[in-house]
């Protein structure tokens, strides 16, 4: 289901977000309300991040990037899945502007796996 929510994985809470069916408006509002959230809570976490269907224009990476920004110190390690081809070019370019620790996988179980891994 598309949205925000926290799942626990082999003992370890991970933020999941998944945007899956989601409309442009709703993803930069979820996008807002998630940078919102991580900053009032200020808890350190792992996230998981479900981008199948979605297209990378310009405003939701515009966006994306403005959060990363502001919450990086907040993530720990952050997974993504639904990208393949010339997306997975684009988490490398997200991790050099934001400076995260971003990493691009074919499922959400391997996603998982490597998000608990010490």
């Amino acid at each position: 289901m598309a949205g925000h929510s926290v799942i626990t994985y082999k003992g370890k809470e991970i933020s999941y977000i998944d945007y899956r069916g989601m409309k442009l408006e709703e993803i930069i509002k979820l996008i807002d309300e998630m940078e919102k959230r991580a900053l009032q809570e200020n808890k350190r976490r792992l996230q998981l991040t479900n981008l199948e269907g979605v297209f990378a224009v310009p405003e939701f990476m515009n966006r994306v990037k403005e959060a990363g920004k502001k919450t990086r110190h907040l993530t720990i390690k952050s997974a993504v899945v639904g990208v393949s081809g010339t997306k997975r070019l684009l988490v490398n370019t997200y991790n050099l502007f934001t400076g995260a620790n971003m990493k691009a996988f074919d499922d959400e179980a391997s996603a998982k796996e490597w998000l608990v891994e010490e």
